[in-house]
């Protein structure tokens, strides 16, 4: 403990005796940057804090005598009157809890439209196969409807949603591909119809599978050569399933068809290499290995968000357009929705967002047990220049408290909704 008094510019100090609406910082452990932080101190009655001097860029001033005794307890009673700073400060988390509120309305609404589009997905997937041309046209009007939250115009966050392992597995695996595939087609510059006919050959990708004996898709253990062969034939039975409604588009079903073929020739069903590969089947191929990176048929083997792009990138970058692999590492950013992250303050939070255009100040929800888990405080990491992501944790590594606080996805599911950054600018709320 240091007394309020030795305090200065550069000093990195807790308030870990103090509960988080007993003070008008939006956090109980910060870096001091400005005298107007001190003066809320000592207006605030407070005595002594905890210094942590290995996040300080100075050390506390030395002991010097009529200091307060750095033992004296802190004295939470606010003085009569406040100053300007002070009651600035109050009012800031006030308009800080007012903005979380709206956040999570919009969170909620973001959920419920997720799971209709799931459901959708599931009935689709199902009408599709016996050649219905009305499920098409319903998994078009729904491309449409993302396609419109992604127009350059629009400030759109992948959120990352409330999912588990479960029967669904195959619904969240196709929505999400088609998400994360029109949402790298909107970085590369397609326009809104094309991104449009990528979302459609991203969602169907797998609808081939359906012919696939489930044993050989389930199998745990490494599939034999004959049982391999039977596999790779769904790109093609998927391709054949879509020429023969007589309504999908040609670069839809050519990304379906390529959607497992490498840069470096060794993919299948073709063993297309470069530029032979549609550019709607690279994206898809980059897009639907990270999801199964992400969300392994046994979840304990699965990888982190940060862990399925390192070892993409680290590892596999060869068999996929690397200019296509680099931008989409820039639009999910280093750490994407679903890791787990500590930052420079010292808490432990989770990624719960991203807009693609500003990949490296994401939303994280944050661990503080003096907050109620429903009511978790949630950061957006533009507005906190001083705060940033200092590494990444595997959530089998976090105290139990923790994990169940955070409650790590242990599927990595994302939709599309508007970013906060926009709200803050237009107030809109809207979300898709």
């Amino acid at each position: 403990m240091v007394a309020v008094e030795q305090l200065r510019i550069g000093v990195f100090i807790s308030l870990d005796h103090l509960k988080w609406f007993e003070h008008p910082f939006l956090f109980s452990s910060f870096k001091i940057t400005k005298p107007d932080q001190l003066m809320t101190l000592r207006e605030l009655g407070i005595l002594s804090v905890t210094c942590i001097p290995e996040k300080s860029d100075v050390l506390p001033l030395p002991i010097q005598q009529g200091f307060p005794s750095i033992q004296a307890p802190a004295i939470t009673v606010l003085p009569q009157t406040e100053s300007a700073e002070t009651r600035k400060l109050w009012e800031l988390k006030k308009e800080r809890l007012e903005r979380l509120r709206q956040r999570r309305v919009k969170d909620d609404k973001c959920e419920k439209q997720f799971q209709k589009s799931v459901t959708e997905v599931k009935h689709v997937m199902r009408e599709i196969e016996t050649g219905s041309k009305e499920a098409f046209e319903e998994s078009d009007r729904m491309m449409q409807t993302i396609v419109a939250s992604l127009m350059p115009e629009k400030e759109s966050a992948i959120q990352l949603m409330n999912t588990n392992f479960g029967k669904e597995n195959v619904f969240y695996h196709s929505l999400n591909v088609s998400v994360l595939s029109m949402m790298l087609g909107r970085e590369y510059g397609l326009d809104a119809d094309m991104i449009r006919i990528l979302g459609l050959g991203a969602l169907f990708h797998d609808i081939g599978k359906s012919r696939i004996p489930k044993n050989i898709l389930h199998k745990a253990t490494a599939l034999s050569r004959a049982e391999m062969k039977f596999y790779q034939l769904h790109p093609r039975y998927g391709a054949d399933i879509l020429t023969k409604l007589d309504v999908v588009p040609d670069y839809a079903i050519k990304a379906v068809y390529q959607h497992h073929e490498r840069i470096d020739g060794r993919g299948f069903p073709e063993f297309l290499s470069g530029n032979k590969i549609s550019l709607f089947a690279r994206i898809v191929s980059i897009v639907n290995v990270y999801d199964n990176h992400c969300n392994k048929y046994n979840p304990q083997d699965s990888l982190t968000p940060h862990e399925a792009l390192a070892y993409m990138f680290g590892v596999q970058k060869n068999q996929f357009d690397q200019d296509l692999l680099a931008l989409f590492i820039q639009c999910l950013g280093v750490y994407p929705p679903g890791t787990i992250v500590k930052l420079t303050n010292g808490f432990i939070a989770m990624v719960i967002s991203v807009n693609p255009r500003t990949p490296l100040y994401p939303s994280v929800m944050i661990y503080n047990p003096q907050i109620p888990k429903k009511e978790a405080l949630i950061c957006d990491l533009v507005d906190e220049p001083t705060l940033k992501i200092e590494s990444s944790i595997k959530p089998s590594h976090l105290p139990q408290e923790v994990y169940e606080y955070l409650s790590p996805r242990t599927r990595v599911t994302y939709y599309v909704a508007d970013s906060e950054t926009q709200q803050g600018k237009s107030g809109n709320t809207t979300v898709l």
